[in-house]
């Protein structure tokens, strides 16, 4: 060997040896938990922690959560890339967390995606405990009271006011299988548009398109997660997701905020006609009462408040009757029963009414039974740490990102009777009344970050599935009578369900 040859053999050598020192290094320090009383967990990998393991596994990440519980204790811990979360599982453990350390468990993560839609965290749903998000929080709750306690009359009248061109749009379908997500997605929209603005538009308008497109295409980037999400040093490396979700989420803002503009300009302080006026008059009633600093409420917040009503209560609302109908067609035996309990409560001369949810046990017992089964929001929103606390004999320090399995509450073999069957009895009592809080049912999650709109989407939902059942009858198509059209379709946020083909006849 050439003394040069010698030389580059032993750089060599020495670069491998860094190569190697250096990666053990980055192993050792990844494994090294933030407490020496930090819940346990399975081993990641260098950098990307634990996110190889839950993107190699065909299950949910709700799933292998549950698993995972079974092995380490329902509370604990993984790294998703550089980030050391905690996962509670069970309800005794999530409720303990959420309301009796609800403080300490109040905060959200900070992400690329989230900081991005709340324009740096200025909503309600991604926006930290603090000061200024209380105030805030109170004066959309305040705008929301005035919704739902009003008139029920009133509230009805919205939401069906959607009934000509949904049933338009369903007769027109009478002859052949369809995707019925377009039709439920356009009506809702309508319903959210109505609620929040005070208007509505065709079922077919370039207008309308073009905002389910934008929320679509929206959910299907973030849904799935960006690398900058887990990997903070990424957002400043603009992948192509990256770019277009920036893009989209830029011209939806744009929309509301033209929306804000055209209210300003008409309202004049009397009667409120829409929420967008509710919230212009319960931040003036707080306002006169010189008891808050309104100073930390500024345009920003009033815009993302709006997104968030208009955002949630559209997709959420859109995936849940996506399932009723699955289900329905999946069910038909509890389909029929629904409807036969309409007719025999309402009748066929009449719509159905909040006043109906008392006799309508069963009907209401199967809408509550979609959202458990279909689980929705499986991890919820991601909740994160405002203090070090001491939890289920752990340590757990400030600014932990926290997950809530929720999906481990609703299939909980010790709190429901063969949880993963579809089966509305899981809401009736002995007696026969509906059970309106089970000990495993949070699909609007509790405590300090508990869903402002709650009574609102259980109303909305409950007026769209009564009706649904009252005139139309969905089935499967012929030759499709073994397929399962009640299959999820989970992603690292929701858990839509798959896309399907159904038939619909009118109930005469």
């Amino acid at each position: 060997m050439t003394f040069d040859s010698a030389v580059v053999a032993n750089s060599t050598s020495l670069a491998l040896v860094t190569i190697t020192t250096a990666l053990v290094g980055i192993w050792i320090w990844s494994q090294q938990k933030p407490t020496k009383d930090f819940p346990p967990g399975p081993k990641g990998w260098p950098l990307v922690g634990n996110i190889i393991d839950l993107a190699r596994n065909e299950k949910p990440a709700s799933v292998v959560f549950t698993e995972y519980a079974k092995e380490y204790g329902d509370i604990f811990s993984i790294r998703v890339g550089q980030r050391w979360t905690v996962v509670l599982n069970g309800a005794a453990t999530i409720k303990e967390a959420l309301l009796k350390k609800g403080v300490e468990f109040a905060n959200r993560p900070t992400s690329y995606t989230g900081d991005l839609f709340s324009e740096g965290g200025r909503d309600i749903a991604f926006g930290q405990y603090s000061p200024s998000w209380k105030l805030h929080r109170k004066l959309a709750f305040s705008a929301f009271r005035k919704l739902a306690t009003g008139d029920n009359k009133r509230f009805e009248k919205l939401v069906y006011s959607i009934v000509p061109g949904l049933t338009a749009n369903l007769d027109s379908k009478l002859s052949e299988p369809f995707d019925p997500r377009p039709i439920l997605a356009s009506s809702i929209y309508n319903i959210l548009t109505s609620l929040c603005f005070g208007k509505q538009y065709e079922f077919d308008s370039p207008e309308l398109t073009r905002i389910m497109y934008l929320t679509k295409e929206a959910n299907e980037i973030a849904g799935s997660g960006l690398l900058a999400d887990y990997i903070p040093i990424f957002k400043y490396v603009p992948t192509p997701g990256q770019r277009k979700l920036e893009a989209l989420f830029e011209e939806f803002l744009g929309f509301i905020s033209q929306e804000l503009e055209e209210h300003h300009e008409k309202y004049d302080g009397g009667e409120p006609k829409d929420f967008t006026e509710m919230l212009f008059q319960s931040r003036q009633e707080i306002k006169d009462e010189g008891k808050e600093d309104m100073n930390l409420i500024t345009e920003t917040h009033i815009r993302q408040t709006v997104s968030d009503v208009f955002s949630a209560g559209t997709d959420t609302s859109i995936f849940t009757m996506h399932w009723c109908v699955g289900l329905m067609v999946q069910y038909p035996e509890v389909q029929a029963k629904v409807a036969e309990e309409v007719d025999r409560v309402v009748g066929r001369d009449r719509l159905p009414s909040l006043n109906d949810r008392e006799e309508l046990v069963y009907t209401t017992a199967t809408l509550y039974e979609v959202m458990r089964y279909s689980t929705i929001a499986p991890l919820a929103v991601p909740h994160s740490t405002s203090t070090d606390v001491e939890f289920g004999g752990y340590t757990i320090p400030k600014d932990t990102w926290i997950l809530v399995n929720i999906y481990s509450m609703h299939f909980d073999e010790k709190l429901w009777d063969e949880p993963k069957k579809f089966t509305p009895e899981h809401f009736l009592d002995e007696s026969g009344k509906v059970r309106l809080h089970p000990e495993g049912f949070l699909p609007f999650s509790t405590g300090r970050r508990v869903c402002i709109g709650e009574s609102v989407a259980k109303a909305e939902l409950f007026l769209i599935f009564a009706w649904l059942c009252q005139h139309y009858k969905f089935s499967k198509p012929i030759g499709q009578e073994e397929k399962d059209f009640a299959e999820g379709n989970p992603q690292a946020i929701v858990n839509m369900m798959k896309d399907i083909e159904v038939v619909v006849e009118k109930r005469f």
